[in-house]
C-alpha cells in the first residue's frame, strides 16, 4: 500500500489535498528508514488543518514478521506524550501507520561522530535513560530471543546462511545462561542502538528517539551494550559513556555490555538477510547483513571475548 492510499484508509484530512514529501530510504550501510516507507505531509485547501505538517511512517511488508506493532506504536505513543520523541497523532495498527508531528524544520537526523563529543553523549545517555520511567511496555524479549526469530524467519523463507552461523551461536549460548543466572529486572528500553533514530535540535541541544521497532520490556545493560557498540566500539572509550548510564564502574557489567553488543550484530545480521530474502532486487540488505555479520565475527574471535563470558 502507498502512503497516499493508506492515508486516505485512515481518513487523515479527509476532503483535502496532501502535497506529500519522500523520505530517504538506505539499508546499508545504516539500516535507516529500511522497515518503512515514510513522508512528510501537508495539507491545503480549506480545511482547518490547512498547514498543518506531519510525519507519516507506513511500516513496510517485510517488517511485519518481526516487528510487534501494536507494541511497537504504544511505544513510540508513550514516548511522544512523554516528550522523549515526536507526538503521535494517529497510531493505526491495521495499517502500519503512525502520523506524527514534524520536526525536520528544526531537528535533523544525527550520525556516530555527533556523539564523539563526551557532553553530547551524556545527553544521549540522558534520553535513553529516560525511557525507563515510561509506563511498562506490553513486549518483553531479549536479544537472545529476538536472534532465534530472525533465524527462523530467514531459514522457512529459504535466504542464504552464513556458514558459520552454528559458530556464532555456539559462544553465543554460554553467554545467554551467564545472564540468565545472573538475572537483572527489565525495564522500559528503545533497544536500538542505530543513531539514526535519534533527532538532533538544530539551534539547540534537545534530542528525540524515533522508531520504537525493537522497544521492549529487557535488561537496562542490553539497552545501553547496542548503544556502545554504534558509538563506542573500543573499550577504551566505551568506558566513559558505560559510567555514564550506570553511574559506577562495574567490570562484570561492561563486559555484559559487550555481549550484548556483538550479539545485537548477529540480530541485525539475519534481519537483513531476511529482508533481502523476502524484497530482492537491492543488494542494500545484504550489504548490510554482511557488515553485521563481519563486525560479529570481530567481536566472537577477539581474545577477550572467552574472558568476557566467564567474567560475566
Amino acid at each position: 500500500m502507498t502512503v497516499r492510499a493508506t492515508l486516505a484508509e485512515m481518513g487523515v484530512w479527509a476532503g483535502t489535498e496532501l502535497t506529500l514529501e519522500e523520505s530517504v530510504t538506505m539499508a546499508s550501510p545504516s539500516w535507516w528508514g529500511a522497515d518503512s516507507l515514510r513522508c512528510s505531509a501537508r495539507s491545503t485547501g480549506a480545511d482547518p488543518a490547512a498547514g498543518r505538517a506531519a510525519f507519516v511512517k507506513v511500516m513496510a511488508p517485510h517488517a511485519l514478521a518481526y516487528v510487534d506493532l501494536a507494541a511497537t506504536f504504544a511505544a513510540a505513543t508513550a514516548a511522544g506524550t512523554a516528550g522523549i520523541g515526536p507526538r503521535v497523532h494517529i497510531a493505526d495498527v491495521a495499517c502500519g501507520a503512525l502520523v506524527m508531528d514534524d520536526l525536520t524544520d528544526t531537528f535533523g537526523t544525527a550520525t556516530v561522530d555527533r556523539f564523539d563529543d563526551s557532553a553530547a553523549a551524556a545527553r544521549l545517555v540522558t534520553l535513553r535513560r529516560a525511557v525507563h520511567a515510561l509506563p511498562p511496555f506490553d513486549r518483553r524479549a531479549s536479544l537472545f530471543d529476538d536472534i532465534r526469530a530472525a533465524h527462523r524467519l530467514v531459514r522457512d523463507a529459504g535466504g542464504a546462511l552464513p556458514l558459520d552461523l552454528d559458530w556464532m551461536l555456539r559462544l553465543l549460548g554460554p553467554a545467554e545462561q551467564r545472564i540468565a543466572a545472573a538475572g537483572y529486572d527489565a525495564v522500559a528500553c528503545h533497544g536500538d542502538g542505530n543513531v539514526s533514530n535519534v533527532l538532533f535540535e538544530r539551534a539547540g541541544d534537545g534530542l528525540a528517539l524515533l522508531d520504537w521497532d525493537c522497544a521492549a520490556m529487557m535488561d537496562p545493560l542490553q539497552d545501553l551494550g547496542v548503544l556502545l557498540q554504534e558509538i563506542r566500539p573500543f573499550d577504551g572509550s566505551a568506558r566513559e559513556v558505560f559510567e555514564m548510564y550506570w553511574g559506577s564502574w562495574d567490570g562484570s557489567l561492561f563486559d555484559r555490555c559487550r555481549v550484548y553488543g556483538i550479539a545485537d550484530c548477529v540480530r541485525w545480521g539475519l534481519l537483513g538477510r531476511y529482508a533481502g530474502t523476502v524484497s530482492p532486487g537491492t543488494h542494500e540488505y545484504t550489504k548490510f547483513a554482511d557488515w553485521q555479520f563481519l563486525r560479529a565475527r570481530a567481536g566472537l574471535g577477539d581474545p577477550r571475548f572467552d574472558d568476557r563470558v566467564r567474567n560475566l
